[in-house]
């Protein structure tokens, strides 16, 4: 076992951080009790603090936008960006583990992720985050053009500097994470571009309004946990879920407008404003039946409409944009 595991763990003004280290070096002894039973493998380690799922949504958002504009062509660029935005998530995604690795050893979700679980060391994850950002913004920087690197700088920054911390202070931070998170697509539209206009409005808005469905659910289902996190959610708060239930329909409708908006600025044609159609009112539906019945099924049910949903209409809406326009 390492010896210098806990060196950076002790801040004596830090309130309870005596339990959570004794949580973190338990688990690691567990583990390593396990070690005959569990492979841990250390590179399946690191790539699990790059959030593989969620790094994927932000790699195909960034597509998106690059695809979106009028006259968009496919060259090297795109390999570039999607290359340099990869790192740059990558980075993101290690760094927000390291913050949150003491409110992640409290949560059953996730105190089973290499930092908490003591597989890997917190100052290894904090060199390999530094490391995988700044290569991510320099390569974009270099290879793509200043505007894309200036809003990986953006989405990077608010990530781990506003809405992380923010998580831990009110439940105001599932809007502002929203914003973080429809940044990428205007990523691959500056790429694009070389610039930005008000064009590019409908992807952020779609990004943004599909988020907050989708994190309410998820805030809903594993509220409990976020609770013993000491995470700030509005699902704390709202212990009968009419709130939450609230919110999801507010922002499932203004995701079905946000996706017609494509077709008034020529991203969109019939086909895909048709499907845009169907595919609002599928996602209304479970968010509908949450409100009848808040339970932990139908909030799962929402979620997994969502990350259906994502995929499937950004599908349909490069098909369109690129084939029949």
């Amino acid at each position: 076992m390492r010896q210098s595991f806990c060196l950076c763990y002790h801040f004596p003004f830090a309130p309870g951080t005596w339990m959570i280290e004794e949580i973190l070096l338990n688990s690691r002894e567990r583990a390593l009790r396990l070690g005959e039973s569990i492979s841990f493998s250390v590179l399946g380690d690191y790539i699990a603090l790059t959030k593989p799922r969620l790094l994927f949504i932000v790699l195909m958002s960034t597509l998106i936008g690059y695809l979106l504009p009028v006259g968009s062509t496919i060259n090297f660029t795109l390999f570039q960006l999607i290359f340099g935005t990869a790192l740059t998530g990558a980075g993101a995604h290690v760094l927000n583990q390291w913050q949150e690795r003491f409110h992640d050893a409290r949560m059953k979700r996730t105190k089973h992720r290499p930092l908490p679980s003591g597989r890997l060391e917190a100052e290894e994850a904090l060199v390999f985050g530094v490391i995988l950002s700044l290569l991510g913004i320099s390569f974009l920087w270099i290879t793509v053009n200043f505007v894309t690197a200036l809003l990986g700088v953006m989405t990077l920054g608010s990530y781990i500097f506003v809405y992380t911390p923010l998580k831990r202070i009110s439940w105001i931070n599932t809007w502002v994470g929203a914003v973080t998170g429809a940044l990428p697509p205007l990523m691959g539209w500056a790429a694009q571009q070389g610039q930005l206009d008000l064009t590019c409005l409908p992807i952020f808005l779609l990004l943004y309004f599909w988020q907050l469905p989708h994190f309410f659910a998820i805030a809903w289902m594993y509220r409990d946990d976020y609770r013993l996190g000491g995470f700030k959610m509005l699902s704390l708060d709202d212990q009968e879920g009419s709130r939450t239930a609230l919110q999801m329909l507010i922002n499932g409708l203004f995701l079905l407008i946000s996706s017609l908006s494509f077709y008034f600025v020529e991203q969109g044609g019939l086909i895909f404003s048709a499907f845009a159609i169907v595919g609002g009112i599928g996602f209304l539906t479970p968010i509908i039946r949450f409100m009848k019945e808040r339970s932990v099924d139908r909030a799962r049910l929402v979620f997994l409409v969502s990350i259906v949903y994502l995929p499937v209409i950004c599908t349909v809406m490069v098909i369109d944009r690129m084939f029949i326009i």
